[in-house]
């Protein structure tokens, strides 16, 4: 991956310039992939060759190469963006090996699509992508359709436990609320031209979080939206959360329908780094094996298990 030259690779800027920023912690994202990619061919309980896993929201699609690689059987990646759909093709070709299906859509694409060709995937990876998914309910949903038993592993940046963090984020959703925020005003003024200016305002500041048509629904039924956390911010356009920050029991609630067992470990520092900051790495990741530590984690796993698993004893649990 790191010797490839992208730049004559048939990718589209986004798609080069989002591979080259990542590549310099490429063995950092490759150690989380490996501790992932163990634990859910562990939750599958079968051997790797037999295992179909979905790689959802594959992104760049270097963890579906690297499952690969692992030996996994088939891999399914799935991404809503049309242009890392196009860039893991062209990745793939060249290293001659990535996922053995490339699906562009969400979960309901996926659903239909498993559902077309009888393929019952055993396991589901996401890698910092369930904190950007519009309504978890639907996504939850369809991915038990799918298989009601299928452990599903997702690692994600916005933990609800870091300060740190979380105060780096909301800093990020207060910047891109005020731009959705006027995106939202603008799109109520021109569906409703008779509503008043501070009418509008006000719907705006009350729809946050919602895609144009729930925005629409909200004002035509007169319903406020209101979220509980006051920084959380999504695209009205695209629905997709602005690194969407959930307390752990929002989790479970959308869980609860499914039977699933939630499990929440702690992730951890790049080791890769040289000079003081390897050092400061290791030794925070020396922390984390304490318990009541999980506050210093710079990501979180989220484990969903149908059942408990001799795996949901292993490793740093963080409830």
């Amino acid at each position: 991956m790191k010797s490839l030259d992208y730049g004559a690779l048939p990718l589209s800027d986004y798609s080069r310039s989002y591979i080259i920023r990542m590549l310099p912690s490429i063995d950092y994202y490759m150690d989380i992939y490996g501790c992932c990619l163990r634990r859910a061919l562990g939750a599958a309980a079968k051997v790797p060759a037999d295992v179909t896993l979905v790689d959802y929201g594959g992104g760049h699609g270097f963890l579906s190469m690297a499952a690969k690689r692992s030996g996994v059987g088939k891999v399914i990646y799935v991404d809503v963006n049309p242009q890392a759909a196009e860039a893991v093709k062209a990745v793939s070709a060249t290293v001659g090996e990535g996922p053995d299906v490339v699906l562009t859509g969400d979960s309901a694409d996926l659903r239909r699509w498993c559902e077309e060709n009888a393929v019952r995937p055993d396991v589901v990876l996401g890698m910092d992508v369930i904190e950007h998914i519009y309504r978890l309910e639907d996504f939850f949903a369809d991915l038990y359709a799918v298989n009601p038993d299928m452990p599903m592993l997702f690692t994600t940046g916005s933990t609800p436990y870091n300060p740190w963090i979380k105060r780096r984020l909301h800093r990020v959703m207060k910047e891109d609320e005020s731009v959705f925020c006027s995106q939202r005003c603008d799109f109520i003024r021109a569906q409703f031209p008779t509503m008043s200016f501070p009418e509008a305002v006000f719907w705006s500041q009350h729809t946050r979080g919602l895609v144009y048509d729930d925005v629409l629904k909200a004002v035509k039924t007169t319903l406020p939206h209101f979220l509980k956390d006051r920084y959380n911010t999504c695209d009205p356009a695209t629905g997709s959360w602005t690194e969407r920050i959930l307390p752990i029991s929002d989790y479970r609630r959308r869980l609860s329908p499914y039977g699933t067992r939630l499990v929440v470990r702690k992730g951890f520092y790049n080791t890769h780094r040289s000079g003081i900051k390897g050092i400061v790495s290791r030794l925070l990741n020396v922390l984390l094996f304490l318990p009541l530590t999980h506050w210093l984690a710079p990501f979180i796993v989220l484990e969903c298990r149908s059942r408990t698993s001799f795996f949901d004893f292993v490793g740093q649990k963080v409830q």
